[in-house]
């Protein structure tokens, strides 16, 4: 999970396996993504912090995604 930080910031998405039952904002503090700006999806729902997460959970982190005009 240490390359998370680096898929976020190359605008590739990432889907996670969780090993225990947490909120979707333990999850960030673990993964040390606390601060940043992303979507986080469970279960293909957007999440919120306080969104629990489970083993059966699929957790999908979609980085900030700039751009327009």
């Amino acid at each position: 999970m240490k390359q998370i930080s680096e898929l976020l910031e190359t605008g590739i998405y990432e889907t996670l396996t969780i090993e225990k039952k947490m909120t979707v904002g333990d999850l960030l503090k673990e993964l040390n993504l606390e601060n940043k700006y992303f979507g986080i999806l469970v279960d293909g729902k957007r999440a919120e912090p306080n969104t629990i997460i489970t083993e059966k959970s699929e957790v999908v982190v979609l980085p900030h995604i700039a751009g327009g005009s």
